[in-house]
């Protein structure tokens, strides 16, 4: 059975592959070609510029590949020495590997879900997580990505095709979306919410991303591509309930899975909920890919994202739900230090306190800024200069404190970094604004 299962799905494989590829570049670590072949398996097809031993995932977030991907005739996925790798089984070079794969979603450490099915049929995939090199991947590696999908749409790097779909991927990857359904178009985003989702939700998220991604374009730049919105919604997930979301460059996402979300969604306050989370990743998208490589610098990131979803939902007219949301999130910023320093936390990677310690740092910006400028947009002002400052490089913390001085002066740069470095720091009320205010400084 095995064997027959195999050769099928080589066959669907060779068939689904697009014909005619582009010579490979110098930064071209392989081609790799995704067959959708059925709604149990999706088979990749690695072609490689010259022979290897082995290849290495560019992502590590577990061992989740070895149980569920399989290698194809005489190819084998493992893990050795705590690293996925496909090679063969004879330990030869290669130029060209098969694998394949069940598209099933799997709540992954610190990672995108490799897929998330739609409860209309339609299901999500994460490119990221077929990215893999001979060795350590270099920072400018590409990869030369088709998808084959007969009868489907498909949405992948900000375009829509039918059937077949070729581009150039690279750094973490995307969500590529194959299925059904018709995207929603406007000029501000396109968006595939999932038709299972029950009518007041999608309603939801059809009217507030676009209000949110106005406030944040308008005050943090526009995005260098018309964003993209997911929404998928999988009743039928047999382990467990959950929800994930998150944003890639010019894509925000969400992924409901497990049946109890027919009671979750119909009860008070969960509309509220979902507009912070959508608010909160829609900030993400506007914070241009600027972000620190240690834990400490988390507090900015998130505790940015938090700070600018609640400003957003005040000025949607929520602002009583947020003051009691912030307030139960200042109170759970206390108990999670304990007698640390904001600082010690985060170094210590207790990442909740980016997000109810965060929040309250940014938000400590926006009300002293706002309070001497009330003409001006504050929090926003600060990573405007933030992401001007950083441009293309990865950030460090001393550059949000030089932003910091740089909108609002040394003393208020000075007062922050006192409030992140001092056990048991002062969190002040929040004060949330009424009107968005200039971005002009």
């Amino acid at each position: 059975m095995f064997s027959r299962l195999a050769t099928g799905l080589l066959a669907f494989a060779l068939a689904g592959c697009i014909a005619d590829p582009e010579p490979f570049k110098p930064t071209d670590i392989a081609r790799i070609a995704l067959s959708a072949a059925s709604n149990e398996s999706w088979v990749a097809t690695y072609v490689l510029p010259e022979p290897a031993s082995e290849l290495i995932f560019a992502r590590q977030p577990d061992d989740s590949r070895t149980q569920d991907w399989k290698g194809g005739p005489g190819y084998e996925v493992v893990q050795v020495d705590g690293v996925e790798r496909i090679r063969r089984t004879d330990g030869q070079p290669f130029t060209e590997a098969l694998v394949y794969m069940p598209p099933l979603y799997r709540s992954l450490p610190k990672d995108y879900g490799p897929f998330s099915p739609f409860g209309d049929g339609g299901l999500l995939a994460h490119t990221g997580r077929f990215f893999a090199c001979p060795a350590e991947c270099p920072s400018n590696a590409t990869w030369q990505m088709s998808l084959g999908a007969p009868n489907r749409t498909i949405l992948a790097a900000g375009k829509r095709f039918r059937d077949e779909a070729r581009w150039t991927d690279t750094a973490d990857g995307q969500n590529i979306y194959v299925g059904q359904s018709a995207p929603t178009e406007t000029p501000d985003f396109l968006a595939v919410i999932d038709a299972a989702l029950p009518e007041a939700i999608r309603t939801q998220l059809s009217q507030q991303m676009p209000h949110f991604m106005h406030l944040f374009a308008e005050h943090l730049g526009e995005l260098p591509e018309r964003p993209m919105l997911f929404a998928s919604y999988d009743l039928a997930h047999k382990k467990g309930m959950g929800r994930q979301g998150g944003t890639l460059p010019g894509q925000v996402f969400v992924h409901f899975y497990g049946s109890g979300w027919t009671a979750q969604m119909a009860a008070p306050g969960f509309t509220e909920q979902l507009a912070w989370h959508f608010a909160h990743e829609a900030a993400h998208l506007y914070q241009h890919q600027v972000f620190t490589d240690t834990s400490r610098g988390a507090g900015i990131h998130e505790g940015g994202a938090e700070a600018m979803a609640a400003i957003a939902l005040s000025l949607d007219g929520r602002a009583d739900v947020v003051k009691q949301h912030v307030g139960a999130l200042a109170d759970k910023c206390r108990k999670l230090l304990g007698s640390r320093t904001i600082q010690a936390a985060l170094t210590e990677s207790d990442f909740d306190v980016a997000y109810a310690c965060g929040i309250q740092v940014n938000l400590a910006i926006d009300a002293d800024l706002r309070a001497r400028f009330p003409d001006k947009d504050g929090l926003f002002a600060v990573w405007r200069r933030y992401i001007a400052r950083v441009g293309n490089r990865t950030a460090v913390e001393a550059d949000f404190f030089a932003a910091i001085a740089d909108v609002g002066g040394a003393d208020l740069a000075s007062r922050i970094e006192t409030m992140v470095s001092m056990p048991n720091p002062v969190l002040p009320a929040a004060q949330l604004p009424t009107q968005a205010g200039s971005a002009s400084w």
